[in-house]
């Protein structure tokens, strides 16, 4: 057991540093040497693109050669090189900063599912610590960026990881009891899941708090995020995943929507907002357990197709869509699920 809480600290750990040091470099490397925000512009969505979507095909060729070790140390060690390198190209630093990300969550993602007995709470402590390197990256950028303090980060996470190469992945892989489900349910559960976390990812850049713009109150406002990505599983995993994530998200529009003048009614609000990332994540896995990398691909790439969409000039108002979001989003899990039973998997609640 000891051993076990120390393999999912290392990788949580590792997982803020991971997104803390590439959010360091992406806002304080890249727009010094991008001549216009449109190229700022293009070297983000490079980024992103490389961070997110590219954990698919990533994750199929480790699917398909097993290769699970020491993945997360080579995207560590690209990450490294391009704080060490003097190089003018943003987008190829958004590339390699990006793929480095990418090998990280891929090979994070499988160890941690590998322990957790097909349960989501181990998925929402390993996810959640990335969210506040993201915030704090973001915060600090400029007075980090010309520190070597990302390099250290950067070693040690390296260091830590070599702690944990040595346990035996693939036997908690090759345990988990396949499911029955045919080839078209499977395709119609991606569908349905990837449709939640696409509308999700929009609902959540449709929240717009005018006095979150201070670090005290963006930090408490991050944290109630972080801790309903950590503890959504759990409560998952003891009531139901369809009870929690169908109930956290028809009261998170109520709180949210009421947050706009009353703070911690948002910080409720976005606490429950992220309570199912680890379900639709753990319900995915499941589906796909025989192609975990894959599966764990395909949960950020919807991220990155709700990205994508978020660009776009829409014209509603920010409450409707936030709203609008949510109730596809619970329609979508309740699909999805419904169809996730009949892969006879005697552990799931209802």
């Amino acid at each position: 057991m000891k051993n076990k809480i120390n393999f999912i600290l290392i990788y949580s750990l590792c997982h803020f540093i991971v997104d803390f040091v590439c959010a360091i470099f992406i806002l304080g490397k890249l727009p010094y040497i991008v001549n216009t925000s449109n190229q700022f512009f293009t070297a983000m969505i490079i980024y992103n693109f490389f961070a997110f979507a590219f954990q698919v095909p990533l994750g199929y060729i480790l699917d398909k050669f097993k290769v699970y070790k020491y993945i997360a140390i080579i995207g560590l060690c690209f990450i490294g090189v391009c704080y060490l390198i003097n190089f003018n190209n943003a987008y190829i630093f958004a590339t390699i900063v990006g793929i480095g990300n990418a090998l990280f969550h891929i090979e994070g993602g499988v160890n941690i599912y590998s322990v957790s007995e097909r349960k989501a709470f181990l998925n929402g402590l390993f996810v959640a610590p990335g969210a506040l390197g993201i915030f704090l990256g973001t915060t600090f950028h400029d007075e980090l960026i010309t520190t070597y303090f990302p390099i250290i980060l950067i070693v040690l996470s390296i260091c830590l990881l070599f702690l944990v190469q040595k346990r035996e992945i693939t036997i908690g892989l090759e345990k988990n009891i396949k499911n029955k489900l045919n080839n078209s349910s499977v395709v119609l559960i991606v569908i349905f899941i990837g449709l939640s976390i696409i509308v999700r990812s929009i609902g959540g850049n449709a929240i717009t708090y005018s006095w979150k713009n201070g670090l005290a109150l963006g930090l408490i406002y991050t944290i109630s995020m972080v801790f309903g990505k950590a503890f959504g599983g759990f409560f998952a995993d003891k009531l139901g995943l369809l009870k929690i994530a169908l109930a956290s998200l028809g009261c998170s529009a109520i709180f949210l929507v009421l947050g706009y003048n009353i703070h911690m009614f948002a910080y409720i609000g976005i606490f429950l907002f992220n309570i199912p990332m680890s379900i639709t994540l753990i319900i995915l896995e499941n589906t796909l357990s025989t192609k975990i990398a894959c599966a764990v691909g395909l949960n950020t790439m919807f991220l990155f197709i709700g990205f994508l969409i978020c660009f776009m000039d829409i014209t509603i108002n920010n409450n409707f869509i936030l709203v609008g979001s949510i109730i596809l989003a619970m329609l979508s899990i309740y699909f999805a699920y419904k169809l996730y039973l009949k892969g006879e998997l005697s552990n799931e609640k209802n």
